[in-house]
């Protein structure tokens, strides 16, 4: 009978698993995607006390941080915390130079705050064309500040007034290296030349991040 008793435990057991650990599947979608997915877990969720608080997810496969150029991928219950509460704010969404006088420089700044909980950020900057005069085709061309030149790419010291251009400046945490001072200015890519945003600012890490971004403008001359 010993046999029979064996088989009966192992019907039974597989039975109570199929009643009590049901699988789910969530579709994803909108107007140009749509994502199925499949989910087999044993179990997942939030389990807590008064002395801890645990979330979990057992049997799941292909649980893990993927990633490649261009991707990344976060796969796993887990990893749903990760997605919450950044944020990305200017304090102004225009920034105005005023009159604009000859041989001096002219400033204006404005601040950018990034929230970023439990991942990394970067942020990119260009221009959609030259910096133009209203109303007219005048325009002021990227600066090459002092010596230099500098780049789209490449910051370099600018405090000759004479020198003619528009640039900017970034300080603050997690900003380019290439700032290296408050004097290190770059041109801003191109976007009407076909020319690549430039990172301004950038980390792997999480936290609060405030960094202010400064738009100088020398110089005009007119011929």
């Amino acid at each position: 009978m010993r046999p029979i008793i064996i088989l009966f435990i192992g019907v039974l057991v597989y039975w109570c698993i199929g009643i009590f650990s049901p699988t789910h599947a969530e579709t994803l979608q909108s107007n140009s995607y749509t994502i199925r997915q499949g989910n087999f877990n044993m179990t997942s969720g939030l389990k807590s006390s008064a002395s801890y608080s645990l979330t979990d997810t057992v049997g799941q496969t292909a649980a893990e941080y993927f990633s490649s150029t261009g991707y990344h991928v976060k796969a796993g219950f887990q990893y749903m915390y990760t997605l919450y509460d950044f944020s990305f704010s200017l304090s102004s969404l225009s920034v105005a130079l005023g009159d604009l006088i000859p041989n001096s420089f002219k400033t204006a700044s404005h601040t950018i705050t990034v929230s970023t909980p439990a991942q990394g950020y970067s942020v990119t900057a260009h221009e959609t064309s030259k910096l133009t005069k209203s109303g007219s085709s005048d325009t002021i061309p990227d600066t090459i500040c002092d010596s230099g030149p500098c780049t789209e790419t490449s910051a370099e010291i600018w405090t000759t007034p004479t020198n003619n251009g528009f640039g900017y400046n970034v300080t603050g945490d997690d900003h380019d290296p290439e700032f290296a001072t408050s004097s290190y200015f770059r041109p801003f890519p191109d976007y009407s030349l076909g020319e690549s945003s430039a990172t301004i600012m950038a980390t792997t890490n999480s936290g609060l991040v405030v960094s202010s971004h400064k738009n100088p403008l020398p110089n005009i001359k007119r011929t």
